[in-house]
């Protein structure tokens, strides 16, 4: 099966837990599921997903409407493919604004 591939980056000012919630409930709103994801502190995240590549533009409106500013490039980018047949193979970077500290977690030392 071929694939369209295709890399979102998107900001917003909300609460990081809140917001990826919203973006989860938008990739499965626009017929996608979501394959992977990380969390890098409290910074950003990075959802891997998958979804028809007519959806891309669907899903690009309903993260606006939630509250996620999608970059005008990644806009271009998901119009570009929505006359596709194809599955969209998509990551979409999330990028929180606020003024609190990075997140640090300690990571247990493995013995060995």
């Amino acid at each position: 099966m071929s694939f369209a591939f295709v890399q979102l980056t998107a900001m917003t000012r909300q609460n990081r837990l809140i917001a990826t919630d919203a973006a989860k409930d938008a990739i499965v709103a626009a017929d996608g599921w979501i394959d992977d994801f990380h969390m890098y502190s409290n910074k950003m995240t990075c959802i891997r997903c998958q979804l028809p590549a007519a959806a891309l533009p669907r899903l690009c409106t309903l993260l606006d409407q939630a509250g996620i500013r999608i970059d005008t490039e990644s806009r271009t980018k998901a119009e570009a493919l929505s006359t596709s047949p194809l599955d969209a193979y998509a990551t979409l970077q999330l990028s929180f604004v606020h003024d609190e500290p990075d997140l640090i977690r300690e990571v247990p030392a493995i013995p060995g």
